[in-house]
This record gives C-alpha cells, sequence and structure tokens, in this order.
C-alpha cells in the first residue's frame, strides 16, 4: 500500500508538472475512510457487507431456530478514494474539464481492488454543456440524502454510476437534461445473472429526461427514465426437416424488454435547516440498486420468451439540522425510506430475474445519525434499522400473509479529508 501511495504521488507530480505547459490545472482530493458496522443478522449486502440493502428471511433449523438471526460485525476502509479534478483550455469555444476518480472497493481475489468510480470530460459553455464518461447516473446524482453509510439511501432511492453522454440545457434557473447510457458496474439481472450483457445486446441505449429547477432554498425535479434489455439470443427450439424428422437444438432469437421508470425530487435549505425527499415509480430498475427486476409472462413455441416488469414504489424523507460548535460543528439527519411490491400487470410462468428477495412486500427504514466534523477529520454514528414483510407471492407476484423481519445495523465512521 506504501508503494502503491508513493507511485500515485508520483504519478500526480508529473502530470501537474506536464500540465503547466498545457495550461492544464490538476488538483487531487480524496479522503480516508473507515467504516464499522455492527448486525443483528444476515442481511443482502455487497462491497463487503458495506453496501447494505435488506435482511434476509427466517430460515429455520431442525429447532426451529431462525438459522439467519445471527450478529456480525466488521471494520474495513475499502472505500478510502483518490481523484483528480482537472481543468484546460478552451475547445471548440467552451471550457473544458475533466474528473477521474478511484477508491478499493471492486471485486478480486483479495476482495479489495482499485476501482473506477468516475471518469469523464465535459465541455461548458454559456447556457449548455456535455458530459462524457463514467459518472453519477442522473436519476440521482442531482439530489442524494445526506446519510452519510455507503448505501446512500438505497433501496429507497436510485442509485449508480455509469458510462453516459448527458447534454444540460441552463435557463435562469431551469435545468433540462437528456442522457444516454450504458451500464457496466451496476447492472440489470436476468437469466445469466447480473449482467451489462443485456443492455449491450438491445443496442438501444437507456435514455433519461429531466426537468430541473433550483433557487437559493428550493430545489425540484421530475425525470423519466427509459430502459430496454435482450435477455436472450439464443433458445432451445425444435423443428421438422423434408422428411418429417424432428430436430432440436439452438434457436437465434430475438428477445426484448422496455421499460418505464419515473422519479420526482425537491429540498429546501433555510439556514442551518434542510429538508429533502424523493418517489421514484420503479419498472425493472435493479441495475439502480432498486428492488426491482422482470419475469417470463409467455412461452413461444420455438422457446422464445416474452417478459413483463415488476413495479415497485419508493420514497424518502431527510431532514438535517446542523449546529455550530466553538471547534466545528455536528450535523444531525433523520433519514426515513419506505418501498412498495406492486406486482406485475400479467401472470409469470417462467423465471424471475430481480434484485433482493423475490417474496418481499415492503421494506421500511427510519435511520438517524449524527455526525461531527472539525476541520478535515469527520466522525460519525448512524443507526440503521430495516425492516421487510416477507410472505407467500401470487402468480403475479404480489405479496400475502406477510411477517415483519427486522435487522439493526449501528455504523460508525472516522474519514480524514484532504
Amino acid at each position: 500500500m506504501k508503494k502503491f501511495f508513493m507511485i500515485a504521488a508520483i504519478a500526480v507530480s508529473a502530470l501537474c508538472s506536464h500540465a503547466q505547459e498545457k495550461a492544464i490545472t490538476i488538483k487531487p482530493y480524496g479522503f480516508i475512510r473507515n467504516y464499522a458496522c455492527f448486525d443483528t443478522r444476515e442481511s443482502y449486502t455487497s462491497n463487503s457487507e458495506q453496501f447494505y440493502y435488506m435482511p434476509k428471511d427466517e430460515v429455520k433449523d431442525i429447532y426451529g431456530d431462525d438459522i439467519n438471526r445471527k450478529p456480525n460485525m466488521m471494520l474495513l476502509s475499502i472505500t478510502t478514494r483518490l481523484g483528480l479534478n482537472i481543468t484546460g483550455p478552451e475547445f471548440l469555444g467552451a471550457k473544458t474539464s475533466a474528473k477521474i476518480e478511484a477508491d478499493f472497493a471492486g471485486f478480486g481475489t483479495s476482495n479489495t481492488v482499485f476501482r473506477i468510480r468516475q471518469a469523464y470530460a465535459k465541455m461548458a459553455w454559456e447556457k449548455q454543456d456535455i458530459l462524457v464518461g463514467q459518472a453519477w447516473h442522473p436519476m440521482m446524482g442531482d439530489m442524494m440524502p445526506d446519510v452519510f453509510t455507503l448505501e446512500t439511501g438505497a433501496p429507497f432511492t436510485p442509485f449508480s454510476r455509469t458510462p453516459q453522454v448527458r447534454y444540460n440545457y441552463y435557463r435562469g434557473k431551469y435545468t433540462l437534461t437528456g442522457t444516454i447510457l450504458y451500464q457496466y458496474q451496476y447492472t440489470s439481472p436476468g437469466p445469466d445473472g447480473s449482467k451489462f450483457d443485456y443492455a449491450r445486446d438491445a443496442v438501444v441505449p437507456e435514455i433519461y429526461l429531466q426537468a430541473m429547477y433550483k433557487g437559493s432554498k428550493w430545489q425540484a425535479g421530475v425525470g423519466v427514465d427509459l430502459l430496454t434489455l435482450k435477455p436472450r439470443s439464443i433458445a432451445q427450439g425444435s423443428t421438422t426437416d423434408a422428411q418429417g424428422n424432428t430436430i432440436s437444438g439452438n434457436v437465434k432469437i430475438d428477445e426484448r424488454i422496455a421499460t418505464i421508470s419515473s422519479t420526482a425530487f425537491a429540498s429546501y435549505k433555510n439556514g442551518n435547516w434542510g429538508v429533502k425527499g424523493r418517489i421514484t415509480y420503479a419498472e425493472n430498475a435493479g441495475h439502480l440498486s432498486m428492488i426491482s427486476g422482470y419475469g417470463v409472462t409467455k412461452i413461444k413455441g420455438n422457446g422464445e420468451q416474452e417478459y413483463s416488469p415488476l413495479r415497485s414504489v419508493a420514497g424518502w424523507i431527510d431532514v438535517t439540522y446542523k449546529q455550530k460548535l466553538k471547534k466545528g460543528h455536528l450535523t444531525y439527519c433523520l433519514f426515513a425510506g419506505y418501498t412498495k411490491n406492486l406486482g406485475c400487470e400479467d401472470d409469470f410462468v417462467g423465471g424471475i430475474y430481480m434484485r433482493g428477495e423475490k417474496n418481499a412486500a415492503y421494506i421500511w427504514r427510519v435511520a438517524p445519525s449524527i455526525l461531527y466534523t472539525h476541520n478535515a477529520m469527520q466522525i460519525g454514528l448512524e443507526y440503521n434499522p430495516t425492516t421487510v414483510g416477507y410472505g407467500t407471492a401470487d402468480s403475479k407476484y404480489k405479496i400475502d400473509g406477510t411477517h415483519a423481519v427486522t435487522n439493526h445495523r449501528l455504523c460508525a465512521m472516522l474519514k480524514y479529508n484532504f
């Protein structure tokens, strides 16, 4: 690790030296962040259990004891981050800038791998700009909850970073945004697991359109997201030859599913107080870290399948208050989130591909936190109880006979910014 940081420092120094000759400014930034998390039961998580989704359902042993009801705890620093903000000379009358940002939360043989978070170039004119590269998904990037835990409000809010081409048009306090996106790190589930292939093979990019107002105290916006996937390219089928013999084998197919999700958000800030909220109607939004997906609703004679989306609605609100101290300040935050499974309009007759448990009717969370900031150091504590209503799904994936399962998570963070 020491060797890595030495190499990184030399590389940044060399870049800065070269930049002076080319009128480019490079500003390094980042932080060292440590999370310690305690859970009362087994849960669905990612990033070495630091990105939290939901507690697992009860699984009884032969004596009736719940196998998943067992505490665990971890301490990790893999979300430590390094980044470069870059500004450069004019191009086609536009101001140019770029960003590259990485952390150690990828996956490899050691489970801690240097990975790209953001990497994009940007051209900005007086009333418009264009961004090309990997950045926050615009469905969530313009307004996030103020919680400091890694999941940042997921699965009650969209969460994704993805390759994209984004165009913004500014008129006074209003911004119109149009974005085309493809998946990479945050992917849709499907017949072969969670992969970006389903979006790649569809050729048609994901499209997101948004209108936003931003004033001195108020911010509000609405957006719509259109996603097209191609779950399979090959099916098993059969045909009859000229002699009447049946031939079975692979059949080339063109399966597709197109879905629409929408969101509305607003925030208000006055002095030390702030309130934010978002509501999202989701169809097949597993790639946005939401409890959603799709399933098979028809199987044709040649083996080709038709699909319909699982629908859900999710919302969150958080209230913050900043208290100034003689040294630094305290930030109090109360986050509340809820998501409800709405099922499907059609009956499922085959596989269901989704993020999260397939028998979850609802999820809710109320999480208070406190964060102390002084100069470069931050120390925080959050209590995160998450409850899931598990039950039995019918053919349309609507859940009945629910029972509540709760995990109590206590998360502490120490962060040094530079």
